[in-house]
């Protein structure tokens, strides 16, 4: 184990943009040493240069009091810095023991690879996380939180003595969360440096010992978690106060969805509700619990084998995305870089894809037409672009995922359907999202929202219908709208 990492006015630019600027830090063993800051703030810069990825324009680094350099990932691992990237780089098809040591095969005197030794390392390092995991398991047969656990294993059978982890919730459920968050607990008691990345502060403020704050490429705090509030450290990450409270008045208009008995084999069973004009219903519920499907029936991507689905009084058919779109509905799907976005597109082609044929005349689109509607919902939501024929992937994911409710708000709905509206991106665009929602709601717009994160889904939802295995086991209102409501039915515990 190390006593100290420290770095030392560390600078980075790439093509005239200063990604880092004078930035000293220390990590110390034992110690969870947490980073926030907005998106394009360097902390991915800095975790870069920390594995072996990037060189510092300036600045050094030394591992207890030895001025270290990394020229090459491998370099890094070498001294012993471990990442967990938020995009987890393990290969599907191999099986857990291969993967733990890949690149670094255990060999008998014949230079074979040495199954026996490798399945024991595995063994050996998933046995330090407590993880019932096997070995010879194809990784592409693991949950998420499996797979974490799988690259967290890797990590230690390297002797690993700083462990950076970047986001390593942002695709957890809550109980692989909490088991996660327990884990990186252990590790820091075991006497491991611990650098943890994240945009959820609820997280952080339960782990840190030390939180530090990027902002523009430069630190601009760095206190122990006791000297800091949740509120000052969103204030010092993007510079200005942001309200983390709910101010919407709670104001209902008529019902325009009623869903009765709703039902697809093997996901949703017997599922009913209500939503009316102003309202936010959350689902709640675990990963797989079936709300991504009900979403996906009531946009017609999935067909149903029975129940109604009732618009504004009148029984409908939803048995397409058209349709769906015809009878007023919007769907921000929860990945938005697979399902939500053409990544070779600029901003405009994405933001006005679901309007092409109410701009279209005689089979031409009207470029003048398509650029105002953009225009309107760039400035509309503040979205972050140099200009309309960027092209998206180089948005961050918070501008993103603004594109994405402008292509929908473009088609003036009536009742919106928001599936994990701000995974991945920072407390900034987050807050901002979460203000967007707000205000379509007190405009009359009917929201349905899935979200993860437990504390966004009660601050924003006026109901929650609570979801487990395809059927709505609870609809709790009013002061019943609490986290230990929903994971009492979520998880069962209701019914033990």
């Amino acid at each position: 184990m190390i006593r100290t990492m420290e770095l030392e006015n560390i600078s980075k630019a790439f093509q005239g943009v200063q990604a880092l600027s004078d930035v000293s830090l220390k990590i110390h063993g034992g110690q969870i040493h947490c980073l926030v800051g907005e998106n394009g703030a360097g902390k991915s810069t800095m975790i870069k240069i920390l594995a072996g990825y990037y060189k510092p324009d300036q600045g050094e680094i030394t591992i207890d009091g030895h001025q270290v350099s990394f020229s090459s990932p491998r370099d890094s691992k070498n001294h012993g810095i471990s990442v967990i990237h938020q995009e987890l780089l393990l290969v599907p098809h191999l099986t857990v023991a291969e993967n733990i040591s890949l690149g670094d095969w255990p060999k008998n005197n014949r230079k074979m690879i040495n199954w026996k030794n490798m399945k024991k390392r595995a063994e050996d390092a998933l046995n330090k996380l407590g993880a019932n995991v096997d070995p010879e398991a194809k990784v592409s047969s693991l949950s998420t939180g499996e797979q974490q656990l799988v690259e967290i294993a890797r990590s230690l059978s390297m002797e690993t003595k700083v462990l950076i982890l970047d986001e390593p919730t942002a695709s957890l459920s809550e109980s692989e969360t909490q088991r996660l968050l327990q884990l990186v607990k252990n590790l820091r008691n075991k006497g491991l440096a611990i650098l943890y990345v994240s945009h959820r502060l609820e997280e952080v403020f339960e782990l840190a010992d030390m939180i530090t704050v990027f902002r523009d490429g430069k630190l601009v705090a760095s206190a122990a978690k006791k000297e800091i509030t949740p509120n000052n450290v969103v204030r010092l990450m993007v510079g200005r106060d942001v309200s983390l409270e709910r101010t919407r008045a709670v104001k209902h208009g008529k019902k325009v969805l009623e869903v009765r008995n709703l039902k697809r084999s093997g996901a949703v069973e017997d599922v009913s509700f209500d939503l009316h004009e102003g309202e936010i219903l959350g689902l709640g519920g675990l990963v797989g619990s079936g709300r991504t499907e009900i979403f996906r029936c009531l946009f017609g991507v999935d067909p149903i084998d029975s129940g109604d689905i009732i618009i504004n009084g009148k029984e409908t058919q939803i048995k397409s995305a058209m349709d769906a779109i015809n009878l007023g509905i919007g769907f921000v799907p929860e990945d938005r870089k697979t399902q939500g976005l053409v990544l070779s597109g600029s901003v405009k082609d994405n933001a006005s894809l679901s309007i092409l044929n109410r701009i279209k005349k005689f089979g031409w689109i009207n470029k003048q037409r398509e650029k105002e509607i953009v225009q309107s919902y760039k400035e509309q939501l503040r979205i972050k672009t140099p200009t309309l024929d960027t092209s998206v992937i180089s948005l961050s994911g918070g501008n993103q995922q603004k594109v994405v409710l402008a292509r929908w708000l473009a088609t003036n709905p009536k009742i919106l359907l928001l599936d994990e509206p701000t995974r991945g991106v920072d407390v900034g665009a987050r807050a901002e999202i979460q203000s967007m929602i707000e205000n379509l709601v007190s405009k009359g717009l009917a929201i349905i929202i899935i979200s993860s994160d437990l504390m966004e889904l009660l601050a924003l939802s006026d109901r929650i219908l609570v979801i487990r295995e395809g059927r709505n086991v609870a609809e709790l209102t009013g002061d019943k709208i609490t986290k230990e409501e929903v994971l009492k039915y979520a998880t069962g515990a209701d019914a033990g």
